[in-house]
């Protein structure tokens, strides 16, 4: 995590220094994330988690046709998923689990053609809130509940990005992101065996639109 953050800091301050500061663009953005954990978990019936994402960004330029942009994002993440236990008649688990992440990508930006970026880059996600909300029916008797998963959860999730962006001529912008995560999202399994396992990553799809100030 400390490695993460020092390429992520080298990245942006080397931004700043080589910048041209009167070219440097101010914006904001959001959208829809599709998300999704992965596990070795074979007998959960999962399915992805449909949340928002909204915040900063700036786009520096470097070089020629190269570009970065660091951006802070509020997104909604996690997944779906059902079991069902073969050995009780009428038992049926609904459950949802919700990460909500504060999240700092850092882009560099390859301008293929005029408008048109491929992008690549790490992020760092600082973890607010990880919740799960179940629904149970065993034998017949239906149940709710919530259960707070922060304490079993690590609270830095570190990712890289890969995706494409359009600039539009009238200032308005729109991206295709596709997040991997390569750090476990919890530490400890033993909360609830049907609902998280230690091995589990995020795994996000993101489509934003955003608007640059100038």
């Amino acid at each position: 995590m400390k490695k993460s953050m020092l390429v992520l800091c080298t990245l942006m301050f080397c931004a700043i220094v080589t910048a041209q500061t009167d070219k440097v663009k101010l914006g904001v953005k959001a959208g829809l994330n599709i998300s999704s954990l992965t596990s070795d978990e074979s007998e959960l019936d999962s399915s992805d988690r449909t949340g928002f994402t909204a915040g900063l960004m700036a786009e520096i330029p470097l070089a020629k046709n190269f570009a970065i942009q660091p951006e802070v994002l509020y997104s909604q993440q996690g997944m779906k998923f059902s079991y069902s236990d073969i050995d009780v008649v009428n038992s049926h688990y609904k459950s949802t689990i919700e990460l909500n992440y504060l999240n700092i990508p850092v882009m560099l930006k390859y301008y293929v053609v005029k408008g048109l970026s491929v992008q690549a880059g790490p992020q760092i996600g600082i973890l607010l809130k990880a919740n799960n909300k179940y629904q149970d029916n065993f034998l017949g008797y239906e149940n709710h509940e919530s259960f707070n998963l922060s304490d079993y959860a690590n609270g830095i999730d570190t990712s890289v990005n890969f995706g494409l962006g359009y600039q539009f001529k009238n200032k308005f912008y729109a991206d295709l992101r596709y997040n991997i995560s390569y750090s476990d999202i919890f530490k400890d399994a033993s909360a609830n065996t049907y609902v998280i396992n230690s091995d589990m990553k995020n795994r996000v799809f993101q489509v934003t639109i955003g608007y640059f100030f100038k």
